[in-house]
């Protein structure tokens, strides 16, 4: 039985706490250059990099378009069977023993359907579930207005991380955390719009299936990137 910390879903203080930030003991300083953009192999990533922002404003998605952002930042590039009863993969974010325990469910607005990705044959597959999916995605606009864009909960089956390690809920948040940053890249590479939202996606991951064993570790809205009017 797989045990995971219940931490709470976070949400904004109604009067915040001002905190005084830390004083730093002041050693010898080492100023350093910056050098990217002047550097020609390193000009367009520099470009990219400084020009990421996180998106507010959604349009609908095509499954066109997430096939596309998925390929370039989710799909499982190399895999092989191991000996804990299940695939390892190679994939564009770094995973805690290439494990990769994280699923990504999908919402399309207006649908009560969900849809998990495959990244090893890279496929959308329908999920059968009592859970109403526009009933999570109206919950979601309370943390995030929006009515097109397309609702992803990340839910970690965290027994197949702890299949390898012991204590593997810092490992899992951490897989949580390296996938949203690559998938917030992929997403500007692409010109959409991308946003993670503040809430672990609990009660609603762990009323997906009837088994039990997966546990929320965040969300986002995705969709096209609108222009501010």
């Amino acid at each position: 039985m797989v045990t995971w910390p219940d931490l709470g879903n976070p949400a904004p203080k109604e009067q915040p706490q001002p905190w005084q930030p830390m004083s730093w003991p002041q050693g010898d300083r080492l100023q350093l250059d910056s050098l990217a953009s002047s550097l020609s192999c390193l000009a367009e990533v520099d470009e990219f990099l400084r020009t990421r922002r996180t998106e507010r404003l959604f349009g609908p998605i095509t499954d066109a378009a997430l096939g596309t952002w998925l390929d370039l930042g989710c799909r499982a590039q190399i895999f092989e069977g191991t000996a804990y009863g299940f695939d390892i993969s190679w994939r564009p974010a770094p995973s805690a023993g290439a494990i990769h325990p994280i699923h990504l469910i999908f919402a399309t607005p207006g649908q009560s359907s969900w849809r998990r990705y495959d990244g090893i044959s890279h496929a959308l597959i329908d999920v059968p579930s009592e859970l109403d999916a526009k009933e999570v995605h109206r919950a979601m606009q309370e943390v995030l207005p929006t009515v097109h864009a397309t609702l992803i909960l990340y839910a970690a089956e965290v027994g197949k991380t702890a299949a390898k390690y012991d204590h593997p809920a810092s490992l899992v948040w951490r897989d949580a955390g390296a996938l949203l940053a690559v998938m917030g890249l992929a997403a500007h590479a692409q010109s959409l719009a991308f946003c993670p939202l503040g809430v672990t996606g609990e009660p609603w991951v762990g009323r997906l299936l009837e088994q039990q064993g997966l546990f929320g570790v965040g969300a986002a809205f995705v969709g096209t990137r609108l222009t501010p009017n």
